[in-house]
């Protein structure tokens, strides 16, 4: 036989058994459910488009985030025009925003405009305090896994960050609108918290609750012949009781899951594993002092921005606004000094002073100056130094910082002590020189 004869019947027949095949492939996938492909697809979009707008309610959305660990909450409302609008639990002003339903290997949900959810993966720290580059680990881009009963999961596309959504009531809309601005509120009018200690018919237990998105703290606190003990979780928002904690809390032979705020009456109460309330109670002075917290339930006074804050002494001022000047002359090209601000940490007795330098308003360095110290029963802080010297601006600016500061501090004994910014709301550290106690200035306790 013709050798290239033999080969071309080969190819025919080859051909031949692959059209066969391909038409049978076809066919299996019109027999699916007696639907083609593309009208499954539209039938999914259809579907989860029409699910999203029939809720008269509106969504509750919750989601967890994967590269700082939390899980955040919030109240969306779908329209037939793709628009969306959201408020969250660390947002209460209503955002409008636009959003597909798109089949992307699985009926997906893109929310394709900035909106609150896009707080949570702004790759910019100074935006939302998340991780540079990557936020606080969320997306935008989900897929729709599976549906039961009114609740509707997905996964991001991206980071893989879990949503859910559950149909709405009017009074989860109501607590997403008001019962957290409420509570936050209650929380900045009431710096001083605390619940009766159920060991002792005197002591008490400082209740402290940080609504800080990246944070988000429980924190019990007390003081027993001069030690301090304390105990932390993290919590997330729940419409049904106020705050849930992440794990349960053990302390003092209290088993605290959960807080729940009355926004009736305007009480919060602590929820007992066994279901009893605790009521928190308020004192209009520290329940206290400040060094025994500081480094170990609180280690940061921030003074953000570029402008010294409310109680700060007027030779502070003075000083840190000549450094901020003569920072601002060492370079040739536009500089600024900014976000000043120290931080304790009691285990390790090291105590750092850090800012940052922003060149062309864009290229930001960081200037660290790290220091051990000492402190004595009554709270007297002695500084050791010279200080370790860190971060891309510590040694460019370091003979600005040590005329600012720096030098004061290996010189002189500082104490620490609350200060109440009353006008915004807030209570304040403030540090103070006792050589020199014109010098001193105050701090956002984080």
């Amino acid at each position: 036989m013709d050798l290239k004869l033999f080969h071309m019947k080969k190819i025919l027949l080859m051909s031949f058994f692959t059209l066969l095949f391909l038409q049978a492939c076809k066919k299996d996938q019109e027999l699916i459910d007696n639907k083609k492909p593309e009208e499954r697809v539209a039938e999914a979009i259809d579907k989860y488009s029409k699910e999203l707008i029939s809720s008269e309610g509106g969504w509750v959305a919750t989601i967890k985030t994967t590269v700082i660990e939390g899980t955040y909450s919030f109240y969306m409302n779908f329209n037939k025009l793709n628009r969306v609008t959201m408020l969250a639990d660390y947002d209460s002003e209503a955002v409008e925003s636009t959003y597909r339903i798109k089949y992307v290997m699985a009926p997906s949900i893109i929310f394709d405009t900035y909106s609150l959810l896009h707080y949570l993966q702004d790759p910019n720290p100074r935006s939302f305090n998340g991780e540079s580059g990557q936020g606080y680990g969320s997306d935008f881009e989900f897929e729709i896994r599976e549906q039961v009963g009114d609740t509707i999961k997905l996964v991001g596309k991206k980071r893989l960050a879990e949503l859910t959504l559950v149909k709405a009531t009017a009074a989860d809309k109501e607590f997403y609108a008001t019962t957290i601005d409420n509570l936050n509120d209650y929380l900045t009018d009431n710096p001083y918290l605390y619940i009766p200690d159920p060991k002792t018919s005197s002591d008490k237990i400082q209740v402290s609750i940080n609504p800080d998105p990246r944070l988000r703290t429980f924190t019990l606190t007390s003081l027993q012949n001069n030690l301090v003990t304390s105990g932390s979780s993290t919590f997330r928002y729940n419409t049904k009781t106020g705050l849930i904690l992440s794990t349960p809390l053990v302390y003092n032979g209290l088993t605290i899951v959960a807080v729940n705020w009355d926004n009736t009456n305007g009480k919060l109460f602590l929820i007992t594993e066994s279901g009893s309330k605790i009521e928190v109670l308020k004192s209009n002075v520290p329940i206290m002092p400040l060094h025994f917290v500081m480094g170990i339930t609180s280690k940061f006074l921030d003074v953000p921005g570029i402008a010294a804050l409310p109680g700060s002494s007027t030779s502070f001022v003075t000083a840190y606004n000549n450094m901020r000047t003569a920072v601002a002359n060492r370079f040739t090209v536009p500089t600024i000094a900014r976000d000043l601000g120290i931080q304790f940490d009691d285990a390790s007795k090291t105590f750092v002073v850090y800012m940052t330098v922003v060149q062309n308003g864009t290229n930001a360095f960081d200037a660290i100056y790290t220091y051990s110290y000492t402190k004595t029963a009554n709270g007297e802080y002695k500084f050791v130094g010279p200080p370790r010297v860190g971060g891309g601006a510590g040694a460019a600016v370091l003979p600005q910082m040590n005329t600012f500061l720096l030098n004061r501090l290996v010189a002189q004994t500082f104490t620490l002590d609350y200060y109440n910014d009353t006008p915004n709301g807030r209570v304040l550290g403030v540090m103070i020189s006792k050589e020199t106690p014109t010098f001193f200035f105050t701090g956002i306790i984080e």
